[in-house]
């Protein structure tokens, strides 16, 4: 496995032992003699590592760790500050910089190596590169309005990429003062974003989750969440970018099922996504929600590909259209679910999704398709070798409707 590690000071010789050090235990090098060097370094060249002296006449390590901590593309490389300073109050610098660990000159080599070696165990950017996912997906699904039904829409979307692909998926509740996906998929609550709540993010790996996910019949992996909401009420935007960081490096599909709120966590997950399936029902209330989330995503520089307008009709009777929806929103609506009665109150009360237990159904249909619209282009470019049923009927609808178009 080849690793390469970002190694940045001014001294020559010191540079030189680093180096030498590192080469010796058989990771491969990156060198810069400066901190803007090291920036323009990293532009081309991302290191599993980085490893920043302190005394550099134009940016200090310290001033260069704060700055790759800041950018998106190097912000969870793990940092080590080598310097001959040995105070408590330069080892705290360096740990409010952003440093990962610290370790003071003149350096024991096996002690460096070893260190080296124990913080590359901790980061995710580096576990298990071969299953690494270029072709993944994260799908979020979210209403600022509740009742709109984000949970039965997330979890009947996980399941039809479920049986649409062989491709792994994971399901991942983020409501976590009322998230429900373990009860609705019937799937025993053995394991939960509670387990995680007390693990500091660099330290939550691969097998920690993989520990906490629950496997549903279908295949589908679930990270739910506890029925004890204090347990995660500490839960941070670092451990949730952490796990699905993780996440995205073991599955090729991720649907996050997110609360109706704009908190750190939730928007952790929307800066995660891919796609955005904003939700809404034909009332009033429910347009100037989706109104003031499509205004707080436009703040947020989210390109208007990345959402998509599902219109849920969640009640019988009448409902504004959707031409007025459109209209008033000036976006399109991707989807709409027509009301289903008593059909999606009784697959919760059973814990057996539509599109799980009545793969045949007009709703299941409904939410196949869309699983399918929304899947990675790569996928829906490329015939699998052994077609599940769940594509196969996507298939079969699509040429059903060019069919009628012809």
């Amino acid at each position: 496995m080849s690793i390469d590690i970002l190694v940045v000071d001014d001294d020559p010789l010191s540079l030189k032992i680093t180096t030498g050090v590192l080469k010796s235990a058989g990771f491969n090098l990156l060198a810069a003699g400066s901190g803007e060097e090291a920036l323009n370094l990293v532009k081309t060249s991302m290191p599993a590592l980085a490893v920043l002296d302190v005394l550099m006449p134009d940016m200090d390590g310290f001033e260069l760790c704060r700055r790759l901590r800041r950018s998106p593309e190097t912000a969870r490389i793990p940092i080590i500050i080598l310097t001959g300073l040995k105070e408590l109050d330069d080892r705290l610098q360096a740990y409010d910089a952003g440093a990962d660990d610290f370790i003071p000159k003149p350096l024991e080599p096996a002690e460096f190596v070893a260190r080296v070696k124990a913080l590359l165990r901790r980061s995710s950017t580096i576990l298990e590169p071969s299953t690494s996912k270029t072709d993944n997906r994260t799908i979020a699904v979210f209403s600022l309005r509740g009742g709109c039904g984000v949970s039965t829409v997330a979890i009947n979307l996980a399941a039809g990429l479920t049986q649409i692909w062989e491709h792994k998926t994971a399901l991942i509740d983020l409501s976590l003062t009322s998230g429900q996906s373990a009860l609705m998929l019937d799937v025993p609550l053995r394991n939960s974003w509670a387990d995680l709540a007390p693990i500091p993010a660099p330290e939550i790996e691969t097998d920690i989750i993989r520990r906490v996910m629950l496997r549903h019949p279908s295949g589908l992996d679930v990270l739910a969440t506890s029925r004890e909401p204090e347990l995660t009420e500490n839960l941070n935007k670092d451990q949730v970018d952490r796990v699905l960081a993780v996440l995205k490096t073991q599955y090729e599909y991720i649907v996050i099922d997110l609360p109706h709120d704009f908190r750190d966590t939730t928007l952790a997950a929307l800066d995660a996504a891919d796609m955005i399936a904003l939700l809404l029902t034909p009332e009033l209330a429910s347009i100037q929600n989706a109104s003031s989330a499509l205004r707080v995503f436009d703040k947020l520089d989210y390109p208007a590909e990345k959402i998509e307008l599902v219109l849920n009709w969640t009640f019988k009777g009448n409902g504004l259209s959707r031409a007025q929806i459109e209209k008033s929103l000036k976006r399109p609506i991707r989807g709409v679910i027509p009301n289903g009665g008593d059909t999606f109150s009784t697959a919760i009360t059973l814990g057996k999704p539509v599109t799980y237990a009545q793969p045949e159904s007009p709703f299941a249909a409904l939410f196949e398709d869309l699983a399918f619209h929304w899947s990675h282009p790569v996928h829906k470019s490329t015939a699998p070798k052994s077609p599940r049923e769940g594509y196969q009927r996507v298939q079969a609808r699509i040429a059903k409707r060019k069919e009628k178009m012809s």
